[in-house]
């Protein structure tokens, strides 16, 4: 025999469907950390880049002028050869050493590991960086703008033992690297837009950047202020995180039982990297609603905010990890 369903369980069933309603994914902006080692505040030489003058040269040139300037990201790059021009003229002028710098190895046009690292200790060198172009894919006769593909590695040598460095390939088409970094779309050559992504992916290796994400936000319908909440959503969808904030805040203000608007703040603030506000409102939205969408926002803020500590080398915030103690902070993809 069924039993009938208790009218106030329906009713509230369908409030709850009808304040989360449907779902929009919208990008997001957050900082990452080093995908090697945080050479923020440090001195890094670049040893060279190994492989073809007509790539080796842009990509040299690009990593000089586009190396993190901004207070908090700073890198300074300095070129080996200025270096052992340097060390040169000292060691003309001190007896005691020798009047020859010798760097690049016997057998081949590659500078030796030994001396760079010498060279560099004695000028206050923190780290060594140096690529090697592994192959280039020209782009097609037909369609020169969107083919092509550059691989290199990196290696990063650190003079200190307590960070030793790293390496890495990085594999990148015309494709991707427009996709990435959406400026280069005005780029009509194929070997300029490889080598200025090429250079802006290796120093992603040694300094915090910004990684773009799909988060979802809910679309109410029906509910008060349902309107309003979307047309937040529009704005966001549109990258203007503030407007589609107060337009949720004011929302929340006037119905605190629209959800949906609760939850999308918690991923507003979390925009505006006040992680700990995010996560406040997260763990409200948690409680008037224990959807599996509102768990998973609550995991990502946390763990946007442990990568943006780890990019800067901040402290643990003041509330602690709630969720994140044993998971390893996520290298966020383009």
């Amino acid at each position: 025999m069924c039993r009938s369903v208790p009218s106030w369980i329906l009713l509230t069933c369908v409030l709850v469907t009808i304040s989360s309603g449907c779902r929009t994914t919208v990008p997001i902006h957050a900082w990452t950390p080093p995908q090697l080692e945080s050479a923020v505040g440090k001195r890094v030489a670049l040893s060279g880049v190994l492989g073809p003058k007509e790539l080796t040269r842009p990509i040299e040139q690009q990593l000089f002028s586009q190396a993190p300037a901004d207070h908090g990201r700073q890198v300074t790059m300095i070129s080996l050869g200025d270096l052992v021009t340097y060390e040169s003229r000292s060691s003309q002028l001190d007896h005691r050493t020798s009047s020859g710098i010798q760097l690049v190895s016997a057998m081949e046009e590659i500078p030796n590991d030994l001396a760079v690292a010498t060279v560099a200790r004695n000028q206050g060198i923190d780290y060594v960086l140096r690529g090697e172009v592994i192959s280039k894919k020209n782009p097609s006769f037909h369609d020169d703008r969107n083919a092509g593909t550059l691989s290199m590695s990196w290696r990063l040598t650190g003079l200190d033992a307590a960070h030793p460095g790293g390496g890495t390939p990085i594999v990148l088409d015309v494709n991707a690297a427009r996709r990435i970094y959406p400026d280069l779309a005005f780029v009509s050559d194929a070997n300029d837009v490889l080598c200025t992504a090429m250079a802006r992916e290796a120093l992603r290796l040694i300094a915090p950047s910004v990684d773009r994400f799909d988060v979802v936000l809910e679309t109410p319908y029906l509910l008060p202020g349902s309107d309003t909440v979307r047309q937040g959503n529009l704005a966001a969808r549109k990258g203007r995180w503030g407007e589609a904030e107060n337009l949720w805040n004011e929302v929340y203000q006037q119905h605190p039982t629209q959800i949906a608007a609760l939850h999308n703040l918690a991923l507003a603030a979390a925009a505006g990297q006040d992680f700990t506000r995010a996560k406040k409102l997260a763990r409200k939205a948690i409680r008037l609603n224990p959807s599996k969408l509102h768990q998973q926002t609550l995991v990502w803020i946390e763990l946007k905010q442990r990568e943006y500590h780890q990019a800067f080398a901040l402290p643990d915030p003041p509330e602690g990890w709630f969720l994140t103690d044993a998971v390893e902070p996520l290298t966020g993809n383009h």
